[in-house]
């Protein structure tokens, strides 16, 4: 009898804002239209409880709310009209999709009594969804709208996924009996028992090995104190992922960096003189630069996961804390590995040759030195937004990070353009943290237009611009492959006068004398900067350690480049390529 009182008659769209509160959701990225306008206009009598930030374009909203997962694990949230401005979305409905984290898509869709008719922008939303979506309905009762809303959000945080909900634009006005009474709602994880028998195999394993070592990923994002207890009580260098960069401290002594084309050349020998490789949280894709044959333990909380990439002898599925200070408690400690000594002296030579890159002085400016002007002013805590391209390159490594930043990439999908949209998520969850992006004039220049988004927020951040005029690291791409560079120039854009126009503060630098003053200016700001730096665009983001197919690639595009260009082409000093390549 008490729920019966509380019913009272009230536009379904009440009730689905009211299930985004009680989940904890206090803001949506999105744009507003006529066949999401019911449910905008619900948000709008609630903008105290649920903030709109109304993105230039849907592919922001989407890339925010990705970004904003990422860094918070609360669920991203993102609305658009039906037809053109759903389309929009998919980018960074992808995105989470392929990075693993939960988002809401709330899609508007013209109303009942013309669907199906081929109306004006009707799209057949859920097919078009079927793909990117774990859960995926188009609503068709306004009694159910709340109820469905729940179950979707609960969906994406379980499957880690995108939910999307495809939503005719009648349907929310209308009347029906319901309670908007709060009713808060946490997911919680709930993690498998762990498999004592499994586990006592690893001990065996680890205990035999001479010359273990660790690849973490995203999965060890909550168990960096566990991992790195591990490291150092067993005396096993760490090797991380790219997107799991800041869970150990890049400059922890048994930290070798990351692993890959981008990775380091420490990382990659290491790797390949391995006896066990121990797969901590993450489904790494490359196999090229995983060993060739050795034994392997793999955690993750995802059955599915192991052994997909790499077989592993033992399996341990369940949270990745947990199974690691078990398995510490259950070694005793190693006074000495001479395998990982070895790995620490590559490493400081790896540094060493990092230092020489970061101290040139001369112009053109290099792309790592605007790396190291980043350092000085970045605070302890900020938050950075990487863009896909040679930004990832000199960012992941050339910054020093550790595990009070965040670092962020759209780094299974690796679409251009997140790195504006991750700084603006970034600011919406952290108001009091610096936001730093780094980008490359062509990623940057496919999501512009909301820069004005952060102005108009009044959200400060630092945009850095490496303006190469190029896509340079398609370029590279071409060169690696034998093939001649073709279609990668890009037309000159004076960033720093676009923040202007913007309402912002833009800084234009093209000597290397500049530098530093631009990077400390920007730091004072109290509005959104662009510093757009000219870099030397033949700068060139080579592998830590270059591969035979790489090295066959790259002779073949010079001897191209004399055949029909008839010249040599500018390519990197020979000394840093003998360092990469033996």
């Amino acid at each position: 009898m008490g729920g019966e009182s509380k019913m009272k008659k009230v536009k379904a769209s009440e009730t689905l804002v009211q299930t985004l509160k009680n989940w904890g959701i206090d803001h949506v990225y999105g744009l507003p239209g006529d066949s999401i306008d019911t449910v905008v206009d619900a948000l709008r009598k609630e903008q105290e409880a649920i903030e709109f930030i109304h993105v230039r374009h849907e592919e922001v909203a989407t890339l925010a709310a990705a970004a904003y997962t990422k860094l918070t694990g609360k669920i991203g949230v993102a609305l658009s009209i039906g037809g053109p401005g759903a389309i929009h979305l998919l980018n960074g409905m992808y995105d989470a999709k392929m990075d693993h984290v939960p988002m809401l898509v709330l899609a508007g869709q013209v109303t009942t009594d013309v669907l199906n008719t081929g109306f004006f922008q009707e799209v057949n939303l859920p097919a078009i969804f079927e793909d990117v979506a774990v859960y995926n309905k188009q609503i068709d009762n306004a009694e159910t709208l709340a109820d469905v809303v729940d179950e979707a959000i609960r969906t994406a945080y379980k499957e880690k996924g995108v939910a999307v909900l495809t939503i005719p634009n009648d349907i929310p006005s209308q009347v029906i009996k319901a309670s908007l009474e709060a009713k808060p709602v946490k997911f919680e994880q709930e993690n498998p028992k762990l498999d004592e028998a499994a586990i006592q195999e690893a001990v065996t394993l680890i205990e035999k090995a001479e010359k273990p070592v660790i690849l973490a990923g995203l999965g060890t994002k909550h168990a960096g104190p566990e991992l790195i207890a591990f490291s150092e009580k067993l005396k096993i260098p760490i090797i991380h992922s790219l997107p799991a960069k800041t869970i150990v401290p890049d400059d922890h002594p048994n930290a070798l960096g990351n692993l890959g084309k981008i990775g380091t050349k420490p990382a990659y020998e290491a790797m390949q003189e391995t006896d066990l490789l121990l797969m901590f949280g993450n489904d790494y894709p490359y196999s090229d630069y995983l060993p060739k044959k050795t034994d392997c333990i793999q955690i993750d909380i995802d059955p599915a996961k192991i052994s997909k990439r790499f077989p592993a002898i033992v399996g341990l599925v369940g949270d990745a804390a947990e199974i690691i200070s078990d398995l510490t408690a259950k070694i005793a400690p190693v006074e000495e590995r001479k395998f990982l000594q070895a790995c620490q002296e590559n490493m400081q030579e790896w540094w060493k040759w990092l230092e020489e890159d970061i101290a040139q002085t001369s112009d053109p400016i290099a792309p790592e030195v605007v790396m190291a002007n980043i350092q000085k002013i970045a605070d302890k805590d900020a938050v950075f937004s990487i863009d896909v391209g040679t930004a990832t390159v000199w960012s992941t490594r050339y910054l020093h990070l550790t595990p009070e930043n965040d670092f962020i990439v759209s780094a299974w999908l690796g679409t251009m353009g997140c790195g504006l949209p991750g700084a603006i998520a970034a600011k919406k969850a952290f108001p009091d943290r610096q936001a730093i992006a780094i980008v490359g004039d062509g990623g940057f220049s496919m999501v512009m237009q909301d820069f004005v988004t952060a102005v108009g927020l009044n959200m400060p951040m630092i945009v850095v611009v490496l303006n190469n005029q190029q896509l340079s690291f398609i370029k590279y791409e071409q060169q690696s492959a034998g093939e001649l560079n073709y279609a990668i120039d890009l037309p000159d854009i004076n960033y720093a006068k676009f923040a202007e126009s913007c309402g912002g503060i833009g800084f234009r630098v093209e000597k290397m004398a500049d530098l530093e003053a631009a990077f400390e200016n920007a730091k004072l700001a109290t509005k959104p900067v662009i510093i757009d730096v000219s870099v030397d665009s033949a700068a060139a983001p080579l592998p830590g350690k270059i591969v035979m197919d790489e090295a066959l690639g790259y002779t073949k595009f010079e001897i191209q480049s004399v055949l029909e260009d008839h010249r040599f082409a500018k390519m990197p000093p020979l000394k840093t390529i003998l360092r990469r390549f033996l």
